[in-house]
């Protein structure tokens, strides 16, 4: 069954909205400050855990207040949150030399990995040069999701029965489970790019956040043809 485009008419929107206007949300008539290029934000980090004597340290992940120059907490969840989320596509497009039986869909799967993989390393380099945790592969994905922190979770992930749905099927089953999952995926990183922009602080993660929306906006369309044109 085909998804319904009325969300992406609204990322569209949104998309739009954000690029023209770059302005964080108003209040009665007077507009808003500008946001502060020097904020800080508040991360997620691994500290080291004591254990009692004779036993070895421990790792333990909990809010930690670590003060990010130039950084919103909006810039933060969205590099944390997008390098699973896109790890997640890479994964879905490794499938498809061996499973697609459409030479366009392999084109875009390896359109996929050229764009994405890139990215994971520039988000990578970002976290990392702020002495900030950089999720690893394989990693849980709902360990980096920020939704508790009051923002919007990772939209658009597929679940592991979905992920082993795709991984048996072959041929025009797995072009069309493709197609859907793929459709589904960009879907919810254009949404998590939109909902970031008002509230970015920092040029490179509002540049990304706005290559990220316009790009799979774009992929999503041309997704959505290729689907039409597979066999009944």
């Amino acid at each position: 069954m085909r998804l319904s485009s009325t969300p992406r008419r609204l990322a569209s929107a949104a998309l739009a909205g954000s690029v023209l206007l770059a302005l964080p949300a108003c209040t009665g008539s007077e507009p808003s400050a500008a946001p502060d290029p020097a904020a800080s934000t508040t991360s997620q980090v691994r500290e080291l855990v004591p254990g009692a004597p004779g036993e070895p340290v421990a790792t333990a992940s909990g809010p930690i207040d670590v003060e990010v120059p130039g950084w919103s907490h909006a810039d933060l969840a969205f590099v944390q949150m997008m390098i699973p989320h896109h790890r997640q596509a890479l994964e879905m497009a490794a499938l498809a030399p061996e499973r697609a039986s459409s030479t366009e869909v392999l084109s875009l799967a390896r359109r996929i990995d050229a764009a994405q993989a890139p990215e994971i390393w520039l988000m990578s380099q970002w976290l990392a040069a702020e002495g900030l945790d950089v999720p690893e592969a394989g990693d849980d994905p709902s360990e980096w999701d920020h939704a508790a922190h009051g923002h919007a979770g990772m939209a658009g992930l597929l679940s592991p029965e979905e992920m082993a749905a795709l991984i048996r099927a072959e041929g025009t089953e797995f072009d069309r489970l493709f197609l859907e999952g793929m459709i589904r995926h960009h879907d919810g990183a254009v949404q998590m790019a939109t909902e970031g922009m008002p509230e970015s602080t920092n040029a490179r993660v509002l540049e990304l956040m706005e290559e990220v929306a316009t790009g799979q906006l774009a992929e999503i369309a041309r997704m959505e043809r290729l689907l039409d044109q597979l066999p009944a």
